[in-house]
């Protein structure tokens, strides 16, 4: 058997998603087990990037995922089941997903996947501290160990036991078709950032010294193997980048250049246009020259800085975490994405 562990994010060592996928082409994955602690719309996207539509294709996969405090994001669950070959579960989901802040009886903690090849008797095993987020999967600083057995005998001395009970788990949980639509429901009406009264007032778009939006899916703009960079934003979110649109812009017009500060790769400069869908459109930095590894699912920060934008995209967890409580108001795009300032 052959071991191996690494820390995510340390020089010349893999990420937790690398590692999954050296796994899965040394053992011609048959079957493909997957529990994670919650689930977000990034660590979905993140994974489909990786793997592609041919594991989807040809591998069945099962994941189990918890719905504990409400950090599983009903989008994530959304993708994985739109899917070739995949069943979802929730642990202790029927239960759980009646509970206020969807309390679980018992908190599951679960970052593991196997992948195995009963014909070729090759098993491999990913475990970690990174959840299923783009964060934790290929980001975020991790530790985790791989194992592959090459024979059912190593198999079965190093990491069989855990696998039955990884399966057993999955047996006992609930389909995610069965709760899905109360727990999307629920998570909405819990969410801590709350759409505003209709008549909210327009902020003074000069005093803003920060604001944000949901990115939501972000179209693979530049190839079915990258992650997009080109974001749509309400009409009128223009003013937050200091602009002033006339209402009968025509499309396709520039409204002006945004200069965006990201963490890495230094400044770039893009056109805000009115995109024909009414939409104001922008290209953000190229995710992986410029500090990012993805839009998907993130909330993207900004804050004016002498006419400049320093940017962020965090995951919508540290996000609440970050901002919650300095939130003024929220507004909501027709897609259901919402954007607004920080006070």
């Amino acid at each position: 058997m052959k071991l191996k562990a690494f820390i995510q994010s340390a020089e010349n060592h893999p990420t937790t998603l690398a590692e999954l996928r050296r796994a899965h082409e040394w053992a011609e994955t048959e079957q493909f087990l997957g529990l994670y602690a919650y689930a977000t719309q990034s660590g979905a996207i993140a994974f489909d990037l990786a793997f592609g539509s041919d594991f989807w294709d040809q591998v069945p996969s099962q994941w189990l995922f918890g719905i504990d405090y409400g950090r599983t994001q009903p989008q994530a669950l959304r993708f994985l089941i739109e899917r070739s070959n995949v069943e979802v579960r929730i642990h202790d989901g029927a239960w759980v997903v009646e509970r206020n802040g969807f309390l679980p009886r018992r908190d599951f903690h679960m970052k593991a996947g196997f992948l195995t090849n009963s014909t070729k008797s090759r098993f491999g095993m990913v475990v970690g501290s990174g959840n299923f987020s783009s964060n934790g999967l290929r980001q975020a600083a991790e530790c985790g160990a791989s194992l592959h057995a090459a024979t059912t005998m190593e198999f079965k001395k190093t990491f069989r036991s855990a696998f039955r009970a990884a399966k057993d788990l999955w047996e006992a949980a609930t389909p995610v078709e069965d709760i899905l639509d109360s727990y999307e429901e629920r998570w909405a009406a819990s969410a801590a950032l709350e759409a505003p009264e209709p008549e909210a007032p327009a902020p003074n778009y000069d005093e803003l010294e920060v604001f944000w939006i949901e990115a939501g899916y972000v179209t693979r703009n530049r190839g079915p193997d990258k992650p997009g960079n080109q974001i749509d934003m309400p009409r009128g979110m223009n003013r937050y980048f200091g602009f002033n649109a006339p209402d009968n812009l025509a499309v396709n017009s520039v409204i002006g250049e945004v200069t965006f500060e990201p963490p890495a790769g230094g400044p770039v400069t893009n056109n805000l246009r009115l995109g024909n869908n009414m939409m104001e459109k922008i290209s953000l930095p190229i995710p992986e020259t410029h500090g990012f590894d993805m839009y998907d699912g993130k909330v993207l920060v900004f804050s004016p800085q002498g006419g400049h934008y320093r940017m962020w995209a965090l995951e919508a967890e540290d996000f609440e975490s970050a901002f919650g409580h300095r939130l003024a108001s929220v507004r909501v795009t027709k897609s259901g994405r919402r954007y607004g300032h920080i006070e």
